[in-house]
């Protein structure tokens, strides 16, 4: 009696249907939410790397220093401080140790670089460059089929003038 609105063989149809549109809308969610995280990390590097920049730009020699030592000393100081307060940490100040930078798993702050500007070569620029080796260091775990859509380094780049 409890069958007359069905034909036969439907009994299943519904929960199997509901398990494979579950699995799709599941993980275009996570995808969804890994994405945006990963795009968040991005701004706080990108930030890291301007902030180091800026400071480097604007820094005034002390003492002996030059004035490139001045702006990678002060570019460095500003990126340490800038990565700490996004979950990074420094564990030397030594520049000449190789683990030199920030030290959160997979990434890495290279030393700023000042050098001539590309678009001003009469002009010095300072470069700061933060990175982070996303493919064997996710930021929030794996996620099956949406870690292939991902990048696999996430990293962030920016350069300001020196004022001499």
């Amino acid at each position: 009696m409890g069958h007359e609105g069905r034909t036969r063989g439907d009994t299943g149809a519904v929960v199997v249907e509901f398990a494979f549109m579950g699995v799709l809308l599941l993980t275009l969610v996570f995808g969804i939410i890994q994405f945006g995280l990963v795009l968040s990390f991005k701004q706080d590097m990108t930030r890291a790397a301007a902030e180091g920049a800026r400071a480097g730009a604007v820094a005034l020699p002390v003492g002996a220093q030059t004035p490139e030592e001045a702006a990678r000393d002060a570019a460095h100081a500003a990126v340490k401080e800038a990565v700490t307060r996004f979950g990074g940490s420094f564990d030397t100040d030594d520049p000449d140790d190789p683990d030199h930078g920030c030290q959160r798993d997979g990434m890495s702050c290279p030393t700023p670089v000042v050098a001539p500007c590309a678009n001003e070569p009469a002009k010095t620029c300072v470069t700061v460059t933060v990175q982070h080796d996303y493919d064997t260091h996710p930021l929030f775990g794996r996620v099956p089929l949406i870690q292939e859509l991902l990048p696999d380094t996430v990293s962030a780049t920016s350069v300001a003038r020196i004022n001499q």
